[in-house]
């Protein structure tokens, strides 16, 4: 086992967390390359990464990016590495292959003289969930609704964090559905897609509004999730009947 840091040429190993999902998810792979393009556009500007390899197959991954370069919901001071996401392939945990990737990324964030490493954790089994980090030795400084900020100290013991406020307002009488190009994650290119073809079948009851996901959009809307009529709605996978819920309770 190996951990490489992510390059441009290794952009097309990314995303291994796609392969060999269960029939019910397995649509998700379709949206690995657009995945990888925004990958391959904003590596060095918005994310970096590590990966572990097995011979020359990924086989876990951590994509992050300097605190004031990331795209995320909250804000910390610079000189803190902040995660994006972290996977391991199932048959390959519990055997301490995620301590030596995670040992790995803690000490190159060290040589590279970050303060720490903050991540924004779910309640989700399935998905970030805070007790992989625990076992990782961060902490937990914030919690908000069903997640947790956790903080890794490098060169610096504790750090502040605040949540950014919902700015957005909608400007036509119009249910708006507003939906920005943050293409990082595969799972929600595809909730991007079905969710503006679930908002066309509702034709001129509702304006599908696009944004490219920025730094400066994120400054001024305080958020790049999809919003119903400046409202988010939506967390997650959503399935389509979930989605058309939504967009129907603010036409009605």
């Amino acid at each position: 086992m190996k951990v490489e840091k992510l390059t441009y040429e290794s952009v097309e190993k990314s995303y291994s967390c796609m392969h060999n999902l269960s029939p019910q998810f397995a649509f998700w792979e379709n949206f690995v390359p657009q995945s990888q393009q925004w990958l391959r556009n904003n590596l060095g500007k918005h994310v970096e990464g590590y990966h572990l390899l097995r011979g020359e197959n990924v086989i876990g991954h951590i994509y992050y990016a300097p605190s004031d370069k990331t795209l995320v919901t909250f804000k910390t001071e610079p000189g803190v590495a902040i995660i994006y996401c972290v996977w391991l392939e199932r048959k390959y945990r519990c055997k301490g292959y995620g301590r030596q990737l995670f040992d790995a990324f803690k000490n190159e964030m060290r040589k590279q003289g970050y303060k720490g490493i903050l991540v924004d954790t779910t309640s989700f089994p399935e998905f970030m969930h805070h007790s992989h980090f625990e076992k990782q030795s961060f902490k937990v400084i914030k919690e908000h609704g069903a997640f947790k900020f956790m903080y890794f100290p490098l060169t610096k013991e504790k750090v502040e964090v605040t949540l950014m406020k919902l700015k957005y307002k909608p400007t036509d009488k119009k249910v708006e559905v507003t939906m920005f190009k943050n293409f990082f994650c595969p799972v929600g290119v595809a909730m991007y897609h079905k969710i503006k073809e679930v908002a066309k079948t509702f034709g001129d009851k509702v304006k599908i509004v696009e944004m490219e996901a920025t730094k400066e959009t994120l400054e001024k809307y305080g958020t790049h999730d999809v919003l119903i009529n400046g409202k988010v709605k939506l967390m997650g996978p959503a399935s389509e009947e979930e989605i058309r819920k939504a967009i129907q309770e603010e036409i009605a």
